[in-house]
């Protein structure tokens, strides 16, 4: 009794298998058809076209913090402004100067901190008072200068993360952020 049953769920499910496969290539024919009665475009998009297009629609370049347009013909008659915001290089440039800046204040903390470690050290080992005074005095320069940098780093890490969020609000690209 059960092999009966199971020989006859084989069945129905061997059916509806059947007749799908039928309904699949039917579909498969219907959706070739359909493709070969589309138009071709008439325009097809290569790089090459779209880095000459790029060139053409806009010339602007960043030099340090100012930013020059150019003005770019759109037809022969009429003239329209680039806004500097809407290219890769002014964005480009900008983050490469807060990482620069970045950059030197590490390298700044991590020389002043080697400073301290050679001074601390010179301290321990000095023997009259007036020489622990001095390096005492040069110690708390040198603390004070370290905790400046450190302060300089953040504010200018804190204005790189406004920049990042202001670049996305603005519209650039992911990958000139990189």
């Amino acid at each position: 009794m059960k092999k009966l049953i199971l020989i006859f769920f084989l069945l129905i499910f061997s059916f509806f298998l059947a007749s799908d496969s039928l309904n699949l290539v039917e579909i498969q024919k219907k959706e070739k058809e359909r493709r070969k009665k589309l138009a071709k475009s008439k325009y097809v998009l290569t790089n090459d076209k779209l880095i000459e297009y790029s060139l053409k629609k806009s010339k602007t370049f960043v030099e340090s913090d100012k930013v020059k347009t150019t003005e770019v013909k759109t037809s022969k008659t009429t003239k329209k402004k680039i806004d500097p915001k809407s290219t890769e290089q002014y964005w480009r440039n900008r983050l490469n100067i807060l990482n620069k800046n970045i950059e030197g204040l590490k390298k700044s903390i991590q020389e002043s901190q080697s400073a301290l470690n050679r001074t601390s050290s010179n301290f321990l080992v000095a023997s009259t008072p007036s020489l622990q005074q001095q390096i005492k005095m040069n110690i708390d320069r040198l603390t004070k200068q370290i905790s400046e940098l450190k302060a300089n780093l953040t504010e200018i890490e804190a204005n790189k993360e406004a920049f990042l969020r202001e670049a996305r609000r603005e519209g650039a690209l992911p990958g000139w952020l990189r």
